[in-house]
């Protein structure tokens, strides 16, 4: 069944180059090193993201605001606002970040290299209504952010509310078959199936 948190109640723990703060939602413990890790970034002001070698990063905003990114070399450049589809980029590169309208909450999935774990994972925008089956033949887990606006979570004859501040998490071997509608337009969710 779907667990609900909030973002709040998730310990927040200083960036490796101590410019930011982040708050881990889950991370891999089948693996040693982990091969994934799911975490929502406080960015309050413009700060060096920290490098990851070795590591794939994708990247979008939760909530409103705008983010700009730019390696610090200049081989790329790109600015996330909201509602927008994930960002990726290699975790060993130099990146700079530049919070033009003040500060974002950022949602980071980071994937260690291998093919095998990068193709069994999705991380999505979600702007319209969408469902959820649960006839998966392998175990996933599912995580939900909601971006902007507000959602309608309904399974098994129930219905959440689903909205910023919070993650929604369940797993595939216990997931009942979920639809999700948008209470308002301009809703956006994130959904990252791993």
């Amino acid at each position: 069944m779907w667990q609900k948190r909030l973002l709040v109640d998730t310990a927040a723990v200083a960036w490796r180059n101590g410019h930011g703060l982040t708050r881990i939602i889950a991370e891999d413990r089948a693996h040693t090193p982990p091969e994934w890790r799911l975490s929502v970034a406080d960015i309050l002001h413009d700060a060096p993201f920290s490098t990851f070698a070795g590591w794939k990063r994708l990247i979008a905003l939760i909530g409103p605001g705008t983010l700009v990114l730019h390696e610090k070399a200049g081989a790329w450049f790109h600015t996330l606002e909201t509602c927008c589809k994930p960002y990726t980029f290699c975790g060993e590169d130099q990146v700079l970040s530049s919070c033009t309208n003040g500060a974002v909450q950022a949602l980071n999935l980071m994937i260690r290299c291998p093919e095998s774990v990068e193709k069994n994972i999705e991380f999505a925008l979600h702007q319209t209504s969408f469902s959820i089956q649960s006839n998966e033949q392998e175990k996933r887990d599912y995580f939900l952010f909601p971006s902007t606006g507000g959602w309608t979570m309904q399974f098994k004859g129930t219905c959440s509310f689903v909205s910023r501040g919070s993650v929604w998490y369940c797993s595939s071997e216990n997931m009942p078959d979920t639809t999700f509608i948008p209470k308002e337009t301009g809703s956006s969710l994130y959904c990252i199936r791993i």
